[in-house]
């Protein structure tokens, strides 16, 4: 099989079918005579979901895809990478112009794929979330291996992630077409096993609990993800069908939620939040409960006991259930002006764009969602920022083509980078039609195009899905 890195290549021969539904609520996405169904409260929600299972095929098979997409509209031909990197077939990558959303600056993030006058915009954005979800027949037996014993088991006809080696601690087989959880602590890892039973091991490979589904697996949306109760131990969260469950840690009867109709759930933060047309509510004692949000702002988190809140051009608020409200004020980045606009924000970090006091650009600064403070800062062309989207793990992040060294305190600009996810210690994309991974030091290193991505970092080892199977990639 022809392995294409995304820069021009042949694509795979068994194309992705996209069918975006008439009110754009909702698509069909058929990958190997497999159909999921995702859907969005906007055309451009739906359309990044849909992208993102075919981002995540893509990475799977480490070369690029035919996606045979067709709405209301009229019917294309699209190509996207490994990396996530999306072109007309046979064309250029074509930038498109977004209308602003109400209440949104002008530099929000872009819709991936519109119709204008009849033909397909398409724009080769970092905001699709690869993921490489396992698409592929090929279940093998569980394989584990003791403490001080050889591997036994190589990951084969792939190359390991920078940092880590193609042995393996242990394998376990997971349902086709599903993908797994890792814990932000590193201490687990979740996913959907052959009998359909959603499964938690430790970082040895040891199941710690697992419970049968509550719902299909196919109807799962997205994957099984960790979440923190009031006591800081790790719960498990899943969605689909217009419901939330949530498990206990240490398993059990998961809670049922019914969510309010036309709304998603965000897993932003360390806990559910659940949005609504102008509504907040989070899980609270076996219900959800309405956030009173100040006048203005818009949530973009929750955790235990507090949302967090902002506006497009001023300080962010944290609100806690009982309504109490504390307000953050950033702290301007050295020759910065006004804030031109708050761009997203995580439970740790908020990113904010700047005008700067004097020249053309602007500065593009990483605050300590908690005081304000600057973490990172650098100047910036905004129109380099349009699309971008925050990824981070471990002292490294992006936003866009800005790599920021979170330890370090310093941000880089590197021109014509185009991340698509962050695990390892690193954050990968492409560089000039490449696959590289990017560190702390915003130095690429280039990558062979079969490079299995990790989803994240178990106790030290790498976390990948490989024919349908789960890695875990011991350290160089």
């Amino acid at each position: 099989m022809s392995r294409d890195p995304g820069n021009g290549g042949p694509p795979h021969r068994a194309p992705v079918i996209l069918v975006v539904s008439p009110d754009e609520r909702s698509a069909e996405v058929t990958i190997q005579g497999h159909t999921r169904v995702v859907t969005g409260n906007s055309p451009k929600e739906t359309r990044n979901a849909a992208l993102d299972l075919a981002a995540g095929y893509a990475a799977h098979l480490g070369t690029s895809v035919l996606i045979n997409a067709r709405d209301a509209n009229g019917a294309w031909q699209l190509i996207i990478s490994p990396t996530g990197v999306v072109r007309a077939a046979g064309g250029t990558e074509i930038e498109i112009a977004a209308k602003r959303a109400p209440g949104r600056g002008r530099r929000g993030r872009r819709v991936v794929m519109v119709t204008a006058g009849g033909a397909l915009a398409i724009a080769a954005v970092a905001g699709i979330g690869v993921a490489a979800v396992p698409l592929l027949p090929g279940l093998g037996p569980s394989i584990q291996v003791g403490p001080g014993e050889d591997p036994a088991v190589t990951l084969e006809g792939r190359s390991a992630p920078p940092g880590f080696t193609t042995r393996a601690d242990w394998r376990l087989p997971t349902l086709p077409g599903t993908r797994p959880g890792v814990a932000p602590d590193g201490s687990a890892v979740a996913f959907i096993d052959p009998d359909e039973q959603v499964t938690v091991v430790n970082p040895e490979g040891t199941t710690l609990w697992s419970a049968g589904l509550p719902l299909p697996p196919g109807d799962i949306e997205g994957a099984p993800t960790f979440i923190t109760d009031g006591q800081g131990d790790l719960g498990l969260a899943v969605t689909g069908n217009g419901r939330l469950w949530q498990w206990p840690a240490g398993g059990g009867e998961p809670t049922e939620l019914e969510l309010p109709s036309g709304s998603r759930v965000t897993f932003a933060g360390t806990s559910p939040l659940v949005l609504g047309e102008g509504t907040a509510q989070v899980p609270d004692d076996g219900e959800l409960r309405t956030v009173a949000i100040p006048s203005g702002y818009g949530a973009i988190l929750a955790e235990p006991g507090r949302v967090l809140t902002a506006v497009q051009d001023g300080p962010w608020r944290w609100v806690g259930l009982d309504g109490d409200t504390t307000e953050v004020e950033p702290q301007a980045p050295d020759g910065a002006g006004d804030i031109a606009e708050v761009l997203t924000g995580r439970s740790d970090h908020m990113i904010v764009r700047w005008s700067a006091e004097e020249g053309d650009q602007e500065i593009l600064a990483v605050h300590d969602s908690g005081d304000g403070s600057v973490v990172a800062q650098t100047p910036v062309d905004p129109a380099l920022l349009d699309g971008a989207r925050w990824l981070a793990n471990g002292s490294v992040a992006a936003y866009g083509p800005v790599i920021v060294d979170l330890d370090g305190g310093s941000a880089t600009v590197l021109e014509g980078f185009a991340p698509g996810s962050a695990a390892g210690g690193f954050v990968y994309g492409e560089a000039a039609g490449a696959p590289v991974a990017v560190g702390p030091d915003a130095d690429p290193v280039n990558l062979p195009a079969d490079v299995v991505r990790p989803w994240g970092v178990l106790d030290g080892r790498a976390v990948i899905i490989a024919d349908g199977d789960l890695y875990a990639l011991s350290p160089e």
